[in-house]
């Protein structure tokens, strides 16, 4: 019994000396703040609504949230990715407002990736769909 209550005494006592050292810790999460991995990533967010209606009645709406990505592989490599989360259809004002049963929701991702071996010369890569798709020109029509 004297032996375990001096054991105990010495923990007690050695307990604030050890937590005052500062032992290093690695991080292998990937995900968390810290990681090398995320310092070159950065996050935004964007949304968007819009809805149109004929003097008949019939109309249709469009909601838009996007995701927007950006990883920095080097000063000379980045890699841009958009996730579109986009829902849609159309409705009847006409009597009264209602929605009819023809909506949907898709995402719609987009990247690019730029590789710039110096300031006068860039090549990238991309891959666009949906709201980025190029147009005729009214006059074409």
């Amino acid at each position: 019994m004297k032996n375990f209550t001096i054991l105990v005494l010495m923990t007690i006592a050695i307990l604030p000396l050890m937590a005052q050292y500062d032992i290093p810790r690695p991080d292998f999460n990937p995900f968390s703040m810290h990681s090398p991995v995320l310092a070159n990533l950065s996050m935004s967010h964007s949304m968007g609504f819009e809805a149109g209606s004929t003097s008949r009645g019939d109309g249709y709406y469009l909601s838009r949230y996007t995701n927007h990505l950006k990883y920095a592989f080097s000063p000379k490599l980045e890699l841009d990715l958009d996730l579109n989360f986009v829902n849609f259809g159309s409705m009847n004002t006409s009597q009264s407002f209602s929605l009819n049963e023809d909506y949907d929701s898709k995402v719609l991702p987009e990247f690019s990736l730029r590789y710039r071996p110096s300031d006068s010369m860039t090549f990238e890569l991309k891959m666009s769909q949906g709201m980025m798709r190029p147009s005729r020109p009214w006059y074409e029509n």
